[in-house]
């Protein structure tokens, strides 16, 4: 979790901006360079929206004109702390792929997520679902409450990856949840949540005993205390956040990877279905030598 550029997605019409509270909690730890995006486009400013003839490129200058003037004033009161602030409005559709061009020399990308409606998350229509699904970096998506003085982290491994996730992936998870927990003097819980399904042919309690010897191996190579080392016998998405609620967790760490379309459809992405249930933040993190499917 080495930091030199940050990159936070800004919506210059909301008031609030839950991304830029949270990288100034960041920027305390060791300052990086931070790079403020506007990702924009308006149909009123596309081809064929207006029936007389107008001058498109001139109308959408002015208008990242505006919204690099709303940037500038977020960064000016940052510069002023010391910290080098840059700002960028971008004009594209649709907004992952330009977030995620953008976003290719960056350590961190910060978007601030709302709770989607399930038709939509089904069909990946949102651009933080794609994010999830493209976006090579390490994704932290935001949501609205603030972390807490000392805050707590979950990362949520998977020893038997047993919703196919490469080997080595919750090593990443564990070790990126370590350093965030000890920058920000916070305190890391490892939690293993797992449904068994009923017809697999394994009885349950040896499924369960394969999951706790799983389980041991993994964190034999992490100290975090045996108090702090959690198995839930749930499906993630309803495990995760029980026990983020339990816990009063600022932040879940898991792993995401890409799956062609069809799977998605059909079964469905657990890092994306446990978003929606939970409250907190979620640090997305990426497997060594992932390649995006915008890239493919």
């Amino acid at each position: 979790m080495k930091l030199n550029e940050v990159l936070v997605v800004i919506d210059p019409d909301s008031e609030r901006q839950p991304t830029l509270e949270k990288v100034l909690v960041l920027a305390k730890v060791e300052p990086f360079r931070i790079r403020l995006l506007s990702c924009d486009y308006t149909q009123y400013l596309v081809e064929g929206y207006y029936f007389d003839a107008v001058d498109l490129p001139r109308l959408r200058e002015e208008y990242l004109t505006e919204r690099t003037a709303a940037l500038e004033a977020l960064a000016a009161p940052l510069r002023e702390q010391g910290l080098e602030v840059e700002t960028r409005a971008l004009w594209g559709h649709p907004g992952y792929r330009v977030i995620v061009d953008d976003a290719r020399d960056c350590d961190l990308v910060l978007v601030h997520t709302r709770r989607h409606g399930a038709l939509s998350r089904l069909f990946l229509s949102n651009d933080d679902w794609q994010l999830v699904r493209c976006c090579p970096v390490p994704l932290l998506l935001v949501k609205e409450q603030s972390w807490q003085q000392e805050p707590v982290i979950i990362a949520a491994v998977d020893p038997l990856h047993a919703r196919h996730k490469p080997s080595g992936l919750d090593h990443k998870i564990l070790s990126a949840a370590g350093d965030l927990a000890q920058a920000l003097s916070g305190n890391v819980f490892a939690v293993h949540s797992y449904s068994q399904v009923p017809l697999s042919g394994h009885y349950l309690k040896q499924a369960q005993a394969e999951h706790q010897k799983a389980f041991a191996e993994l964190m034999a190579d992490f100290e975090i205390p045996d108090e702090q080392r959690l198995m839930v016998d749930e499906a993630p998405e309803f495990g995760l956040q029980k026990t983020a609620v339990d816990l009063g967790a600022d932040m879940v760490v898991m792993g995401a990877v890409s799956r062609s379309f069809v799977a998605d459809v059909f079964i469905g992405n657990t890092t994306e279905k446990v978003l929606d249930y939970l409250e907190c933040d979620v640090l997305v993190l990426k497997p060594d030598g992932f390649e995006s499917p915008l890239d493919q």
